[in-house]
């Protein structure tokens, strides 16, 4: 059961450098859909970060496996507290349920006190196309009421796309 989850940003090639130096992790790089610049290092090695700058997550629930494999989509959610609740419920329906043909789902907050109110949906899916069927099926209409900006809704983002 993975527990540990860190990212960090960089460009291709320091983050590359990072994966070849550390061959004994199991890393995902990411790529932002609106900056094809600007790149997120995933570690989902279940280990203490190696990130000198890094964004930490606390897994709360999760249906992954080992493997990782597929297409990561990533989403990130900021609400206030009347709605926190709803949103942790929608998250954990969609990672215990797996609609779909989802391949695996996790659910983390981050863990840096200021942002401990943010949760992240990171869902693995075996193309582009389920991906694409499930954002238009009626498990994610659950979510939408969170992906606009609002005045509950603080902050949403959906930006990053598996680069391998």
């Amino acid at each position: 059961m993975l527990t540990k989850l860190s990212f960090t940003f960089g460009s291709h090639q320091i983050l590359q450098g990072i994966i070849n130096d550390h061959p004994d992790r199991q890393f995902k790089l990411m790529q932002a859909s609106t900056h094809s610049n600007k790149l997120a290092l995933f570690d989902l090695s279940n280990k203490e970060t190696i990130f000198k700058t890094p964004v930490v997550l606390t897994v709360l629930d999760e249906t992954m496996n080992s493997d990782y494999n597929g297409l990561f989509y990533y989403q990130s959610f900021q609400v206030n507290g009347d709605r926190q609740q709803v949103l942790y419920n929608s998250l954990q329906k969609v990672v215990n349920n797996k609609p779909g043909n989802m391949n695996a789902g996790l659910m983390t907050s981050v863990a840096n006190k200021a942002e401990s109110t943010t949760l992240v949906l990171l869902t693995i899916w075996p193309s582009f196309e389920d991906l694409t069927a499930w954002k238009n099926s009626d498990s994610f209409r659950t979510l939408t009421s969170f992906t606009t900006m609002g005045s509950d809704n603080y902050y949403y983002d959906e930006v990053y796309r598996s680069t391998y």
